[in-house]
Parts: C-alpha cells; structure tokens; sequence
C-alpha cells in the first residue's frame, strides 16, 4: 500500500507540475538605432560639433565635407530650400563606382542652394563614382567669379579612365569658366561613363556644360568616353574678350561614343570676340558622337564670327547630326568644317534636320569649311533648309561652301529643301571645289540663284549642264514650290516641348517633293523629323518630313 500511495502522490505531483503556467520572461530592453554612418547631413542650423549623421544632428557648414574621405555609398545631404555658403572639393581619396557612388543631394522638399560665391562650385580631382543631382550651384556672377561651378578633373598619367559621373536636375548659373565640366590634361587619361541629364545652367561667362582633354594632331585615341548630355537647357552663355572663341553652349571634345540629346541653347555668344565659335552645340576632335532632337536659336557671333546653331568640327570621325532644329541664329545652322592642325575628319552626316532663317550675318543653312587637311565622305540629306537673305550677309546660301581651302574628298548632297528667298542662293560651291548634289528641291520665291563653280544658275535644268542632279543616268532633283505648311513661321519650340510640333516644316499633300528623292544606297536611319518611316510608298521624299 505505501508504494501505491507513494506511485499516486508522485503522480499527481506530476500532473500539478504540468498544469502549472510558465514564468514569465521579460524581453530584452530595445537598444537604439545606430546612426548611419554613411549618411552626412548638412543645414545651416546645424552644428559642426555634432554628429553629422542624422537630420537631427546635421553639420553647419560646407567645409566639414572636404575635411573628410567618402567611401562607395555615402551619402552628403544638404536641407533643402535653404542656401549653404561654400563649396566641395574631393581629391582621390574619396568616390564610388557606377554602381555604388558617393550621392550628393538634398534631405527634404526642393533643392538645397551651395553659394559659392567667388569660388568653384563642386570640384573633384583624379576621382569618379560621383551622383550629384537635386542641388542650385551658383557662383557671384559670371563677371566676377574666377571658377566653374560643377568640375571633374584627371591629371593622371597613364592613360587612365575614371569611372562614373551623373550630374542630374541641376541648376548651375553665376560662374566665368564653365557650368558643367568634364576635363583632363595628359594623354588619353579622363572619364567614362558619364550623365549629365535634366540639368539647367545659365549666366555663364564662357561655356555651358563642356568636355576637354590633351590635344594632339597626332594623338591616338581620346580622353574621355561616353559621355551623354540629354534634356538640358542652357543659356545666356554670354562669351567675353579673350583669345579664343567664348559664349558656347555645349561643347564636347576628345570623347569618343557620346551623344547629346533633347537639348536646347538659346541667347548666348554676343559678348565674343574671336573667331571659330562660338556655337550652340558641337564636338569637335571626337568619334562616333551624335547629335539629335535637339534646338537652338538666338546664337551670336559678337563681334566675333560664326555665332551658329549646330557644328562637327576639327577631327570629328563617325558623327551624326539628326532631327535638329536651329533658328535665328547668326551663323550657321549646320556646320562641318576642319580648323588647321586638326585630325582628319571623315565620316560625317547631316540628315532630317530644319533650318530657318540662319545665317543672319555669316555662313548658310549648312556651311561646309576645310583649313587645308583631310575631309572626306561627308553627307548631307534630307533636311528642309530655309533662309531669307539679310543685308548683314549679302552671301548667304541654303547650302554653302565656304571660298578658303579646297574641298575635294566625297561630299554627297541629296534629297534636300533648299527654300532662298530675298536674295539668298540655294547652294554656293567655289571654283574647285568638290560637291555632288542630287535628288534635291530648289526654290525661291523671287530669283533662284544656283552658284557652282564660278557661274551662277537660274534653274535647275540649266544647273544640269554641270553634271549635277542626275541619278543614274537620268535627271535627278526638282525645281518649283515644296508647298510646306508655313514656311518662315516655324517660331521657338523651347525645352521641354516635342519638336514634332514644329508643323511649319511638313509636306503639304500635294507638295512636289513626295515620293522625288532617290532612295539613297547608305543607312538613313530609321524615321525622319517627324518620326515617320523614313522611305513610304517605296520611294524616298524630299526633306526632312516623309509622307
């Protein structure tokens, strides 16, 4: 019996013991959150003996920044809406990579202001892996700031290339040198990978957004690789006194496979003083480069020359210039022409573009230079060329070549617009000169003027008796009204807007031009201006509108 009452005690002392509730086990205190140490904030009610890393523990002031190194993945945030004095300027001890850059931006809604006053904006040397974007740099004033406002440099030797830079929703204004800048000194040593989108710099002394590297007439290879500039607007660029061209707008050289794309420059260029420039947006001693979708209007020359909308100088090779629209500009609409001691150029095109009242003082519609070297296959087809002759430039011409040194190798002129009025011939090529023109449409409301070679044409049956405008064998090209929407009254576009709207520029439906160009035996690309298939109905139009 005492083991039975002993084996049921045991029991029940058990089954108490699995009935009985768990003790409770509190949780472990929650610890707080760790600053990120990646993350830099800056307002000007901030303190430079705090922290840094929080919106509620921001530095004051700008020159924290360029005490520190920045690894792959920092960020530097300055308070948006608010104006912070001085500058930035990193060295190779700091940056990122494509991938994982050093972000330089704003906390908060808006834009954040660096004013940089007399000095540079954002400087970095012999380092990339750089996002700068949602920032107001200005400097100032462009008369009296001594510096640029954003700045990449490489002075490495070696031939090296750095990797990454986006420059993004920026506004820049207020400096002498440069808005934007992409720069290098020694050999083939620059940058690659390179945005510079959505951005807007004004009331700059001397260029815009521009890229540079050493030069050499003898040089193999380029500085810098693709660099992309797309959908930036810039302005009133002003040009000053110095010794070479000032007052452009976008200009990149030493670059190989760039674009610059849905851009506008306008109002800039009449303080300069020189010759060969200033102009809206060009490249020159670069390859396989484009430009398209782009305008500019209201260039100036100064006192100076040029002053033109569009151009592919000294050395470009492999180059496209398409779906364009320059303007009221000084000079010219489209240049392609060689300065002394450049590269050779070749390769060269020009297609569905519009030009309208360019050439206001010098140059033509399309205005074709050579400084003595090689220029060879150069194209030029199916743009509309519009151009009413002003008494500052009684030698203006739809298409123009201009009288300085031959121009012999392989320049092909085809399927185009050539619209003169008030005086303005449709084409000008000097005695010697190479052109070969066919497929195009000439016509001018008062007295159309053909000058080739020294002797000037009425008509273009006439015009034939020189060789020109024939395509196998038969006569090529037409003479009478292209019957355009409205021509001269194409009027600014400006940025943001679709160049499609430019209807002034389209092929009426009963205009000559349908279906009589030839259809060229080279790449045409996929549409035209209007971004219509470029061949319909089998056969090429003419201009740059395909029905």
């Amino acid at each position: 019996m005492k083991q039975l009452s002993s084996y049921l005690g045991l029991l029940f002392l058990l089954v108490i013991i699995s009935c009985s509730p768990e003790p409770t086990v509190n949780p472990p205190e929650p610890t707080p959150n760790e600053e990120d140490l990646s993350l830099f904030y800056i307002s000007p009610s901030g303190n430079d003996t705090n922290s840094g890393h929080s919106p509620e523990t921001p530095w004051k002031s700008l020159s924290m920044i360029s005490s520190h190194d920045f690894d792959p993945g920092s960020k530097i945030l300055l308070q948006a809406e608010k104006t912070h004095s001085g500058n930035f300027d990193f060295d190779e001890n700091d940056g990122g990579d494509s991938q994982n850059p050093v972000i330089i931006s704003t906390y908060g809604e808006g834009k954040a202001t660096i004013d940089a006053g007399d000095d540079f904006g954002i400087y970095v040397l012999n380092s990339a892996g750089f996002k700068i974007e949602n920032l107001i740099v200005k400097g100032s004033g462009k008369d009296s700031n001594e510096n640029s406002g954003i700045h990449f440099y490489n002075d490495l030797d070696d031939d090296i290339k750095l990797t990454g830079i986006n420059i993004s929703n920026c506004e820049v204004y207020g400096f002498r040198d440069f808005g934007i800048a992409i720069g290098a000194k020694n050999g083939n040593s620059g940058f690659t990978e390179v945005l510079i989108e959505k951005n807007k710099v004004h009331d700059i002394l001397d260029v815009g957004i521009s890229s540079y590297g050493f030069f050499s007439s003898d040089k193999t290879g380029y500085s810098h690789s693709q660099i992309e500039v797309k959908q930036c607007e810039v302005y009133n660029i002003s040009g000053y006194d110095k010794p070479q061209h000032s007052g452009n707008g976008i200009l990149l050289s030493n670059v190989q496979n760039s674009l610059i794309d849905r851009s506008v420059v306008y109002n800039s260029g009449h303080g300069n003083t020189n010759c060969g420039g200033p102009v809206g947006i060009w490249y020159w001693d670069s390859d396989h480069v484009k430009i398209q979708n782009c305008e500019v209007y209201n260039m100036s020359s100064g006192s100076g020359c040029d002053g033109g909308g569009f151009d592919f100088d000294g050395g470009v090779t492999n180059g496209i210039m398409q779906y364009n629209y320059s303007h009221n500009n000084e000079g010219a609409g489209f240049m392609v022409g060689q300065f002394e001691g450049a590269r050779p150029m070749h390769d060269v095109t020009v297609r569905y573009n519009i030009s309208e009242n360019d050439a206001t003082t010098n140059g033509g519609s399309v205005y074709l230079f050579n400084g003595d070297l090689v220029m060879t296959d150069i194209y030029v087809y199916n743009n509309t060329l519009f151009i009413n002759e002003q008494n500052t430039n009684s030698r203006s011409a739809a298409i123009k070549l201009l009288d300085w040194k031959k121009i012999e190798g392989n320049i092909h002129i085809m399927n185009n617009i050539l619209y003169a009025n008030n005086g303005a011939d449709a084409v000008i090529v000097p005695d010697g000169y190479s052109a070969s023109l066919q497929g195009n449409l000439y016509y001018s409301a008062t007295n159309l003027n053909i000058s080739y070679h020294g002797k000037n044409y009425g008509s273009l049956e006439s015009f034939r008796d020189t060789g020109n405008e024939f395509y196998n064998e038969s006569p090529a090209g037409v003479e009478g009204d292209p019957m355009l929407q409205n021509p001269g009254g194409g009027n600014i576009i400006g940025f943001g807007n679709n160049l499609s709207m430019l209807e002034a520029y389209k092929l009426s439906s009963n205009s000559p031009g349908i279906d009589a160009g030839i259809n060229l035996k080279i790449d045409i690309g996929e549409y035209d201006f209007y971004k219509n298939t470029t061949i319909h109905n089998g056969k090429q139009d003419i201009g740059a509108h395909e029905i």
